[in-house]
């Protein structure tokens, strides 16, 4: 992880550079103060000591150190993305949490969510035209659209950034193991075409094609009236039927809100509650697959890299004020349980995938769309889920068949006896005592 975090292209101390590279943060934090110390107009030497105070946890420190390299030189390559994050950190250490736990008795004004899990309108960086839907993609939409378009918010987690012809250096070549998607940015009519209101750019890749392309995301969603959240300070508000509503967006990488980090989830949420009625927090986390299904309430690895302990991470974002918990991330579904008169989905699975997510060996064929009604101060009031079957191009279909509600019915009674939702037939959900 510190790797990733670290490019040295003219460090001002060759010693202090290597033992960050070799993760030794406090060796490299005395040697790269003496450098900037010794030559305080060395841009490099700041920007590898804001890196130095970053990977020691010190977001203040790195912001006062990149704050120097805005000075010396503006154009520094990634301090337009680094340095704001760094002054989200620091302001966010000084948020006082909540005392009291959040109500529990719904009001009587209601607002209607609709949400799908992990969505990819297709990718043209290996297959170029052909993994891409005709169009600008709204067809991709045609058995869902009126669900998301009648819903007061609706929701998506978006895989993958929407740039036009940006590269990637991702994955290496011919790598199994690797996925990188870019969807043009036209795609994003096809988002307006369903009302979409929010959508999530914390995921594994959102970077895909790097910073530019995470930023050409969030122009593209911009320009049409799309609230978004994903890198550091990234909060959408939108207003609707007079409701103020925020969503917060968290992943285990370093480029957004962590999911490990339980401290700065909760304070984001906080911020973000002291600015609006209702709180959205999506998070992209645990294990992926097939055989990940369960919430093991334990922090969860997946190629060495910490996926958080999303139970404990759902439970501390609702005790902040998160008001619906929208998880993604497996890439299946999981549980679904109600935690303080609160919502939390704890993976809605792939949603769309064209030509680029597989549906086989019970690795996401089988989805829902999460259709809940809060009240205006976050309890849930009623809650059904609409049972969905990907065809051969991982493009959602409704499921005659409603093998998904099954997954969940199980799922939940299974991880969550006491708190997990029941699932009726129809696919409406009950809580409470069994």
């Amino acid at each position: 992880m510190l790797a990733s975090w670290v490019t040295v292209a003219w460090a001002a101390s060759d010693e202090g550079a290597r033992a960050l590279r070799e993760g030794r943060v406090d060796d490299a934090l005395v040697l790269l103060a003496a450098a900037v110390a010794e030559s305080p107009s060395d841009a490099e030497a700041w920007w590898e000591l804001g890196w130095a105070a970053w990977a020691k946890d010190d977001p203040a420190a790195a912001a006062e150190a990149w704050t120097h390299v805005e000075t010396l030189r503006p154009d520094h390559p990634d301090l337009s993305t680094w340095l704001p994050a760094a002054r989200v950190r620091a302001r966010l250490a000084g948020v006082p949490l909540p005392v009291a736990p959040p109500e529990t008795t719904p009001t009587s004004r209601t607002l209607r969510f609709v949400a799908g899990g992990d969505t990819m309108m297709g990718s043209d960086l290996k297959r170029g035209a052909a993994g891409l839907a005709p169009g600008n993609g709204e067809s991709l939409f045609d058995d869902t659209r009126t669900l998301f378009k009648e819903a007061d918010v609706a929701f998506l987690n978006l895989e993958g950034p929407l740039a036009d012809g940006l590269p990637s250096t991702k994955c290496s070549e011919g790598s199994s193991v690797c996925y990188a998607f870019r969807t043009p940015t036209r795609y994003a009519d096809a988002l307006t075409s369903i009302g979409l209101d929010f959508g999530q750019l914390a995921n594994n890749h959102a970077f895909d094609v790097g910073a530019e392309g995470n930023a050409s995301s969030m122009a593209a969603l911009d320009a049409r009236g799309i609230a978004h959240a994903g890198r550091w300070g990234d909060v959408g508000y939108i207003e609707r039927n007079g409701v103020k509503i925020a969503l917060v967006a968290a992943h285990s990488g370093s480029c957004c809100l962590n999911v490990n980090d339980l401290d700065e989830v909760r304070r984001q949420v906080a911020a973000a509650d002291e600015q609006a009625d209702l709180v959205v927090f999506a998070f992209h986390g645990g294990r992926e697959g097939a055989e990940y299904r369960h919430v093991p309430k334990e922090l969860e690895i997946a190629w060495g890299e910490r996926r958080g302990d999303v139970h404990a991470l759902a439970h501390a974002a609702v005790d902040a004020g998160a008001d619906l918990v929208i998880g993604t991330g497996p890439h299946v579904l999981r549980a679904m349980e109600v935690y303080q008169g609160r919502l939390i989905a704890y993976s809605l699975g792939n949603y769309m995938g064209y030509r680029q997510f597989g549906t086989s060996g019970g690795f996401g064929g089988r989805t829902v769309l999460l259709d809940a009604t809060l009240a205006d101060n976050g309890v849930l009031v009623s809650a059904r889920l609409h049972p969905l079957a990907m065809d051969a191009s991982s493009v959602p279909h409704p499921d005659p068949d409603k093998t998904a509600l099954q997954d969940v019915r199980e799922l939940s009674a299974a991880d969550f006896p006491t708190s997990g939702v029941q699932v009726a037939a129809d696919g409406v959900l009950s809580w409470g005592p069994r």
